[in-house]
């Protein structure tokens, strides 16, 4: 019998296990992060303001629903919200996630308005907000001699729902302005 057919056999199975539980490791590390957002799961009526020309105007108000999805590991959220548009409510979706393996959470989110899909990325801060910016994906809107990026910012720190800001920039980050603003209250 020879031995280099049984040892390679051996050094296989090792790493085999050692890349399975590395795996587990990597699995339990995003359902807790993902369990993080837990306070997003639910049916929620939104209300807020928005930032236009004359200052804050109020929002109609909107319904929001998400749920966890892909056997936990994602939580997807479909809303029905006023962004201050001509055509009056737009439907926003989008997918929360976590990579663990660059330690970051990621969204994706599209709009029936223009459906443009935007990817953020972030983490939480120390005040135990979710904030996210499109700046390294860059998935910019255009304007007029230049391009608007957001920041989405998710407070779950309130005990009656959680509060979702949108700041946007035209430097790249250098400086921020509010958007909107909105509430996210349980529906009855």
């Amino acid at each position: 019998m020879e031995i280099k057919p049984i040892v390679l056999a051996v050094a296989a199975l090792g790493l085999l296990t050692g890349t399975a539980l590395a795996q587990e490791d990597v699995s339990a590390r995003q359902l807790a992060a993902m369990a993080r957002l837990a306070p997003l799961a639910g049916d929620w009526v939104v209300t807020g303001e928005v930032m236009g020309p004359e200052g804050a105007q109020a929002m109609t108000p909107g319904t929001a629903q998400a749920h966890y999805a892909f056997n936990e590991r994602g939580i997807e959220e479909t809303a029905q919200i006023d962004l201050g548009s001509v055509d009056g409510l737009t439907e926003l979706r989008t997918l929360f996630t976590y990579d663990p393996y660059r330690e970051v959470y990621r969204l994706s989110v599209m709009d029936g308005a223009y459906g443009l899909l935007d990817i953020y990325e972030g983490g939480f801060d120390e005040e135990g907000r979710l904030v996210t910016t499109n700046l390294r994906a860059d998935t910019a809107f255009p304007i007029e001699g230049g391009q608007l990026h957001f920041k989405l910012v998710h407070d779950f720190t309130g005990s009656e729902g959680h509060d979702f800001a949108v700041y946007m920039t035209a430097d790249r980050g250098e400086s921020w302005l509010l958007y909107f603003d909105q509430h996210f209250a349980p529906a009855d």
